[in-house]
Order: C-alpha cells, then sequence, then structure tokens
C-alpha cells in the first residue's frame, strides 16, 4: 500500500512539474516574442574616435592614447510616422574633480515626426522635438566626413552648438535627387533644389544649462541651383538670432554663407561668417557688450582607388574684434584616409592651432568606428 502511495506522489509530483515547465516556457517564448515585436523596428549602433596623439607646443612634446568622443545610437519606430532616439555621449572630462574621466552626457533625446510625401515643391518634411541637431552643423558633417579630426568651424569657433534643446523643422526642395547620385556620392539631405532646416532653442547648446529667458532662432537654406548639369553644387546660407547663455543677455547674432560642391572624385567646401557674440554668451565683455566676430574656411577633399583612399585639408580663420584689440585664431589640417568600409576609417593628420601668436601642433593617427 505504501509502494502504491509513494509511486502515486511520485508521479503527481512528476506531473506538476511537467505543467510548470510547460507554463515556464510557454511564458518565457511570449516574453521573447514581445521583445523581438518591440526589436524589430528598433536599432542599435555607436560611433567611436579613438588613436593616438602627439602634441608639439613650443619646446613642450607631450604623446597620449585617446578616446576623443563615443556615440552610442537607440532609434525606435513607434511607426512609419513616428520614432524616437538617444544618443549617449562619451567624451574625457577636461576639469574639475572627474578630471580625465571618461563622462557620459546625452547629445541627443528626441522625438520625431515624418512623412514621405510631397506638398506643393516640398518633400520629406521631419519635425524633431527634444534634445535636437541643430541646422547647420548637422548639414555640414553630412559633407565633411572628417568630425574624427575635430568639431567643425563654426562649433570649434564657439559661434554655433550641434545640438541643443528644442524643436528643428527640415524639408527637401523639389523632390529627390536620382537614386545613383545617392548611391555614388552622398544621400544626405538629396533635395532635387536643395533643402532647408529651420529651429527655436534654448540656446546654451546640448551640454549647458539655460541661464536666462532667451530662446534663439537658427536657420539654413540651401540651394541646388543646377540640379541636372552640376548636380553636387550647393549654395547655402545659415545664421541664428539671439542671446548669449548668460544672465547678462549678451547678443548673439550671425550670418554665413556657404559654396560647396560634392562628386564622385572630389569635395570642396568654402564659407565665411560674419556677426556679434556667440551661443555661449563668451564672446563679450563683463557688462554682457558682445564682441564683433568674422571669420571663413575652405575644406577640400581628393578621392582614389574607387573612393577607398583620400587625401584632405583644411583651413579656418576667425577674428574677435575687441575693444582694445583684435584676437586671431587660426586652424591648419591636412590629413589622409583609409576608408575600410562605410564609415568606418584609419586617419593620419597633422594639425595646428594658432590662437594670439600663441601655436600647438598635433601629429595624430585615429580610428573611426561605425558599428
Amino acid at each position: 500500500m505504501r509502494k502504491h502511495l509513494s509511486l502515486a506522489i511520485i508521479l503527481i509530483a512528476l506531473g506538476s512539474l511537467n505543467v510548470f515547465g510547460q507554463t515556464l516556457a510557454d511564458s518565457i517564448y511570449q516574453q521573447n516574442q514581445k521583445i523581438l515585436k518591440i526589436l524589430e523596428s528598433s536599432s542599435v549602433s555607436t560611433q567611436i574616435f579613438l588613436g593616438y596623439r602627439y602634441f608639439m607646443e613650443g619646446n613642450d612634446h607631450f604623446n597620449e592614447f585617446t578616446v576623443k568622443r563615443g556615440y552610442i545610437n537607440f532609434q525606435k519606430s513607434l511607426n512609419k510616422y513616428l520614432s524616437g532616439r538617444i544618443t549617449p555621449d562619451l567624451t574625457v572630462d577636461q576639469e574639475g574633480d572627474g578630471e580625465g574621466d571618461l563622462e557620459m552626457r546625452l547629445k541627443y533625446c528626441y522625438m520625431e515626426l515624418k512623412d514621405d510625401g510631397n506638398y506643393w515643391i516640398f518633400s520629406n518634411p521631419r519635425v524633431v522635438v527634444g534634445e535636437v541637431f541643430t541646422p547647420w552643423i548637422d548639414f555640414e558633417e553630412k559633407i565633411n566626413l572628417y568630425r574624427v579630426v575635430g568639431s567643425h568651424f563654426l562649433d570649434k569657433a564657439s559661434i554655433v552648438s550641434s545640438a541643443d534643446f528644442g524643436i528643428t523643422s527640415t524639408a527637401l526642395i523639389g523632390g529627390k535627387l536620382d537614386s545613383n547620385y545617392q548611391k555614388e556620392v552622398s544621400s544626405s539631405y538629396p533635395g532635387r533644389y536643395g533643402s532647408f532646416a529651420f529651429g527655436l532653442y534654448n540656446g546654451g547648446g546640448y551640454h549647458a544649462l539655460e541661464k536666462n529667458n532667451n530662446k534663439t532662432l537658427q536657420w539654413r537654406l540651401t540651394i541646388r541651383p543646377l540640379p541636372e548639369v552640376l548636380t553636387g553644387f550647393q549654395i547655402s546660407y545659415t545664421g541664428a538670432h539671439g542671446k548669449g547663455n548668460t544672465d547678462l543677455y549678451p547678443d548673439w547674432n550671425f550670418n554665413a554663407g556657404v559654396m560647396s560642391y560634392e562628386n564622385k572624385f572630389f569635395t570642396l567646401t568654402g564659407q565665411y561668417f560674419k556677426g556679434v557674440g556667440n551661443h555661449e554668451g563668451s564672446i563679450s565683455d563683463v557688462n554682457g557688450k558682445s564682441y564683433d566676430v568674422d571669420g571663413y574656411s575652405a575644406f577640400v577633399e581628393l578621392k582614389f582607388f574607387k573612393k577607398k583612399l583620400s587625401l584632405f585639408g583644411r583651413y579656418d580663420y576667425m577674428n574677435t574684434d575687441k575693444i582694445t584689440e583684435k584676437v586671431k585664431s587660426t586652424q591648419e589640417v591636412i590629413g589622409i584616409s583609409y576608408h575600410i568600409y562605410g564609415k568606418n576609417q584609419v586617419v593620419l593628420d597633422f594639425n595646428r592651432n594658432t590662437k594670439a601668436g600663441k601655436s600647438v601642433g598635433v601629429i595624430e593617427v585615429m580610428v573611426e568606428l561605425a558599428l
């Protein structure tokens, strides 16, 4: 009798375990299906700038291995119109208690509304809200692909930030260029007759607190005047109007004209800007009166061996017209790049920055990984 009772208990226990196991398996399967459904319209990517740098400043020479920047992009589409993006930004802390540490901050955190339709002469409109890209630098980075070397001209000069808290709207003009041009040259902002972007922002940039009640207007208008003859030729007008990000509300206004040309063999850009103050409010006196600023930049890239190898150069000039003096700064860059695949590349470059007569030269070998 006891043997039969023990056997019955064992059979009941095994049956219960089997039911529990099946229930657990079903639960795990359902959870996995939910995760897969979420991931169907999600993407994760990274962009990392790392390498070796050798500095020359007067008689002082020093070198370092470094991670210049690291971006991790998390994107999720809810449907064909609505999506979101979060991009943490890794950089080396240059000051304070954490000097030398790799710190993480957010570069982008926004909701995006987009439409692939055509509306009169405009098409592919986008509206992004949150911590967003600003009109000019986002466009320039699609032409000058060497952010791995350093920030682009107006960003490096602290005239305008590449990202800020606010809202950006963009659209193409005249539909899209043919797919052959987009494949062989560039698929970024491929408006047949150009594109535009404008927005309203806090003004201090993505890594600054808002220190006044002012909001800044920024814009870009790009025209492609000869899409059939000189497809890669574009003329852009960009600028900003507002106040610098301090409690003294220093004036910040600038206007810039840019010409650019892209094809399979080379890329050329030239730009000139003129204005007062900057987005940080740092180009001003102790009373909040902004200084006049102006400058220009030129960039060239020559492409060889089916775009596997590039030679590139850049020259920046900026003048700050203070009350008692004129402060001039320049940057010279020359480099060579081997393009591994897509945005992945190895860059060897020399760049020299000069300000108020003091010069710092840097030789560097940098790797850009885009995964």
